[in-house]
């Protein structure tokens, strides 16, 4: 079976982290299964200590760290304590995912609040220091456009589905445009799987390397991807208990954010199986607005 990753896992070679070590030894390398992109061990070490170690292949570590250090004084998130070239090395936070606990909910929608205390001058990538340069591509309606010239895209969904897609962009304007002017720090990944929730509160946010400044629904959008539609209503209950009212069509604006994440799937090295469940959730959004 092909394994649904963007990135092939990294072995765990412990002469990587020799300086870290400092004479000390790895008793134990757990790789965690979460995680599309980049590689995670749980490493027990001979010193009993318990730590992270976050293996990259995409993104780096310094501009990752980064967005955990503007957010350590809002929301809980591991210190990083090692680095090097292409690794680093975190506390490890304990707690199960929201994905193993999915009543807690409300909690993850609250610290989507919290996040957007966290401001830039403009959307856009945001550096290790801070330095925000604009999408190549303009806006999340401009991605969706660029998305749905590829041919691999097109190969995915059928002429009818891209069609009304396009139609959708265009009907959908206004509330594209009110969410251009967002700017605040998005996760990009804000998934169930990189939420850890222990003693009913959340106890870390993981794996920040697609964060970037931006409209706060791609976040909302993922939260509400994978909720049963039975907890919805915990997502604008849980962002009005962090101090922020979701407007009537919340969900509307969440959905088109989310689009632009299903349709980028598609060109993406993800397995058959992942993007054949894309293609239905297209298909169920489409359906929402035409």
């Amino acid at each position: 079976m092909t394994t649904d990753r963007r990135n092939p896992y990294r072995p765990f070679q412990p002469d990587l982290i020799r300086e870290f070590l400092n004479g000390r030894t790895v008793r134990e390398a757990a790789r965690f299964p979460m995680g599309k992109s980049n590689t995670n061990y749980k490493l027990r070490l001979s010193d009993d200590s318990v730590c992270v170690l976050r293996l990259y292949s995409r993104g780096d570590a310094k501009r990752e760290n980064y967005a955990m250090e503007l957010v350590r004084n809002i929301i809980p998130v591991p210190h990083e304590i090692g680095r090097g070239s292409d690794w680093s090395i975190f506390t490890y936070l304990p707690g199960q995912t929201l994905e193993q606990t999915p009543e807690h909910l409300e909690k993850a929608a609250m610290v989507l609040a919290k996040l957007r205390s966290v401001t830039f001058e403009a959307p856009g990538f945001v550096n290790e220091s801070g330095i925000v340069t604009p999408f190549p591509f303009g806006d999340a309606r401009g991605f969706l456009q660029e998305q749905l010239e590829q041919t691999v895209v097109q190969n995915w969904l059928e002429p009818k589905i891209v069609e009304a897609l396009k139609r959708i962009l265009k009907q959908e304007q206004e509330r594209f445009e009110a969410m251009n002017e967002d700017r605040c720090l998005v996760h990009g990944d804000f998934n169930p799987t990189n939420i850890l929730i222990h003693e009913n509160e959340v106890s870390g946010v993981l794996d920040w390397e697609y964060f970037h400044s931006g409209s706060p629904y791609l976040d909302i959008g993922n939260l509400l991807r994978h909720a049963d539609p039975s907890q919805y209503d915990s997502i604008p209950a849980g962002m009005k208990s962090g101090g922020v009212d979701l407007p009537d069509d919340w969900q509307h604006r969440a959905q088109l954010m989310d689009l632009t994440s299903q349709v980028e799937f598609l060109s993406s090295t993800r397995s058959d199986r992942f993007k054949r469940e894309c293609v239905a959730r297209i298909e169920r959004y489409v359906s929402s607005f035409i």
